[in-house]
């Protein structure tokens, strides 16, 4: 059983509407991919919220920074 981060919130994807835990204050998993400024631009105009990991793994460049 996994257990939400401490200051985590549990979200929705806006894009498949999964679940998941976001923890931007506490250093997001989100933090660690690669996206353009672009493609967060047309992210930002598509979508109202924070998409899943599977989701935004669909946008992130090759390089991931971990």
């Amino acid at each position: 059983m996994m257990f939400p981060l401490a200051n985590s919130t549990q979200k929705s994807c806006s894009k498949c509407s999964k679940a998941f835990d976001c923890n931007i204050q506490g250093g997001c998993w989100c933090n660690g991919y690669k996206i353009s400024a672009e493609t967060l631009k047309k992210l930002l105009l598509k979508y109202d919220n924070c998409l899943c990991e599977a989701c935004l793994k669909e946008f992130a460049s090759e390089e991931v920074n971990i």
